[in-house]
């Protein structure tokens, strides 16, 4: 017998526990499904704002290309037709001297008037006019709005 206090551990096998390297499929299978969650909460959320974003930046340069008309109409009498396509025609930015506030702006622009004037481009002077605001990426959310003289 040994004394007390005093092991005697020769010949006995220890136990350790295994080494653990990497992941198990469990843990994998739980890391996924609470990113494939959270990921089917976000992109709904995500996609909505996009759509907020972009109405709000169409009716933003809705209202600056109506307060050039305004002051076109004041001075020459008459609004103006026209379009604004990013890297294409610009007759906006000719006629009324309007182009978007930023360069990055995917939206196309079309000015057209309830009754043509005399001149190509011009509407008649009792004529409303419409801007239809369209993103190159969802052209199925126009924006649209008519102003009346």
């Amino acid at each position: 017998m040994l004394p007390a206090g005093r092991w005697d551990f020769t010949g006995v096998i220890q136990m350790r526990a295994p080494i653990q390297r990497g992941f198990s499929l469990i843990e994998l299978m739980i890391a996924f499904a609470i990113v494939g969650i959270v990921s089917a909460i976000a992109i709904p959320f995500y996609s909505d704002y996009q759509v907020t974003a972009r109405a709000g930046v169409a009716q933003s340069n809705i209202q600056s290309i109506h307060l050039l008309q305004r002051d076109r109409r004041r001075e020459f009498g008459e609004y103006v037709e026209g379009s604004y396509v990013p890297g294409g025609v610009a007759t906006l930015s000719s006629m009324l001297g309007w182009t978007p506030g930023t360069s990055a702006d995917r939206m196309s622009y079309v000015v057209t008037c309830t009754t043509d004037g005399v001149k190509a481009g011009e509407c008649a002077r009792s004529s409303a006019y419409t801007v239809i605001a369209t993103h190159i990426d969802a052209p199925g959310e126009a924006v649209t709005m008519t102003f009346a003289p």
